[in-house]
């Protein structure tokens, strides 16, 4: 069992995501500083004027790391949250690879919106791109949020469907399976798909894909 840490700002900025992939030989899939930068600034500049909202779908609604200053329940229609992109670094191994979410093209999604205050937008951005897209396994893009108080664009991760850990169709009973054995040195891919759950519930969400999941794992129906 390998050691975790905590996925906080300071482990972020101090490069200690990168800095344990490339000790377990990681190092050739990581993208470098220049490469996030100009994503980020490609999709928000850094003078960017308008507001900034960020979809969180999974462990962004429960782990932000980063600080907002509003936050909505909200609904993005084309996309739908599901376990595509096999993990063998965060939440998984070489040995029992793990599973994390991600937005696959279809239906719609549940999730929480958080907004960013414009001054700080580059910064706090910068330390979201350094999280989610180490790997260039999502693409970002600015998508249209379905709020009670109206419509809002947000910065959306979708998956990268050319990555090389993208899981074009996989059951949900192999899904489960792969979930109940993998751990990584960010924790269990069991702990990343509870706490979504659970936060999905306080916010007074629900996702059946993620339920059946779950029930799957604790009856160890794998079939």
């Amino acid at each position: 069992m390998q050691p975790t840490i905590k996925l906080n700002r300071q482990n972020i900025k101090d490069d200690k995501l990168r800095k344990i992939a490339r000790k377990h030989g990681f190092g050739d899939k990581l993208l470098d500083d220049k490469t996030l930068l100009n994503s980020r600034r490609k999709l928000i500049p850094d003078n960017f004027k308008d507001d900034v909202w960020l979809f969180g779908y999974g462990s962004l609604i429960w782990n932000p790391v980063i600080e907002p200053i509003e936050k909505r329940n909200v609904k993005i229609y084309g996309y739908r949250r599901k376990y595509c992109l096999k993990s063998e670094m965060g939440r998984g191994s070489k040995d029992f690879p793990g599973l994390v979410l991600g937005l696959n093209a279809g239906g719609s999604t549940l999730g929480q919106a958080f907004k960013i205050n414009t001054k700080l937008a580059p910064l706090e951005l910068d330390l979201i791109w350094r999280r989610e897209m180490i790997t260039g396994a999502y693409i970002p893009k600015i998508l249209k949020g379905h709020s009670a108080k109206g419509k809002i664009n947000m910065i959306v991760f979708v998956i990268n469907k050319s990555h090389e850990n993208y899981l074009c169709s996989i059951s949900e009973a192999k899904t489960a399976l792969m979930i109940s054995k993998a751990q990584g040195y960010l924790g269990t891919a069991c702990e990343y798909l509870n706490k979504t759950c659970e936060s999905l519930k306080n916010l007074g969400l629900r996702d059946s894909y993620l339920e059946r999941l779950q029930k799957r794992i604790i009856s160890n129906n794998f079939s």
